[in-house]
């Protein structure tokens, strides 16, 4: 009997933005046992130092569901967008705007060259397959300037190390584009491409292969402004509450 799908987009980026705050959590507000020697009330924080963890890996592990998901809404919103430069000038935008979140979070640094967003995987993506498109006919001179054009994204990935990278974060974006009307194919090539960095973001492909073609209900700008500014919030909990705790 064949199984309908199910999930909207808004499901599906519902899914990854609780994905990924989870995973967040874990890694920004994270218990250090190594301070847990200077905690007051030893009996009680050991065993809170004791329950993190076994509750924070679960939160990494869940959120490795949330990158492939956002790969694959990326490429949905190329495929159906009546303005591919207005999409690269917003996700430019975000980018910028969330970097220095991104920095305090993870660096604990107001600027950190040495590693960036997941807003530049996806910008960087963007631009890949925005150059793939314009090389859709098929010659063997566009072939090779589209080999030329994966290979400079992944390659800038790597070189300004954003999240999740070239070898997965652009290559998952191109397979997913390149293989977008082959549902199940897509989906296990995907799965190849993440394999790399999760057994367990695999799982991210069976709500993408239930996805129904449906919008669903639009909350315009919420799920861009949630990244940087849910990173602002866990920074400051880390900071301000959690380490002086700790210390």
């Amino acid at each position: 009997m064949d199984t309908k799908p199910f999930f909207s987009g808004s499901q599906l980026k519902w899914i990854a933005i609780i994905a990924m705050l989870l995973d967040h959590t874990a890694k920004i507000i994270s218990f250090q046992p190594a301070l847990s020697v200077s905690v007051p009330y030893a009996v009680e924080s050991n065993q809170l130092i004791e329950l993190s963890q076994v509750i924070f890996p679960a939160f990494i592990m869940i959120g490795r569901l949330a990158f492939p998901i956002f790969c694959f809404l990326l490429v949905e919103g190329f495929i159906h967008t009546s303005n591919t430069k207005r999409y690269l000038i917003r996700l430019s935008l975000f980018a910028l705007i969330s970097e220095i979140p991104y920095d305090l979070a993870f660096s604990h640094q107001l600027i950190d060259l040495k590693s960036q967003n997941v807003f530049f995987t996806l910008l960087i993506g963007l631009l890949v397959i925005t150059g793939l498109k314009k090389l859709q006919s098929h010659s063997i001179k566009n072939t090779i300037l589209s080999i030329i054009i994966v290979g400079m994204g992944i390659f800038l990935a790597e070189w300004l190390q954003t999240d999740y990278g070239g070898w997965i974060g652009i290559l998952l974006i191109v397979v997913l584009y390149l293989f977008r009307d082959f549902l199940l194919l897509k989906c296990i090539l995907g799965a190849l491409v993440l394999i790399q960095n999760s057994w367990f973001g695999l799982i991210a492909f069976i709500p993408i292969y239930f996805y129904n073609g449906q919008r669903g209900k639009q909350w315009k700008y919420f799920f861009y402004w949630f990244y940087p500014v849910h990173l602002l919030v866990l920074a400051g909990i880390q900071q301000y509450l959690i380490i002086p705790y700790f210390n």
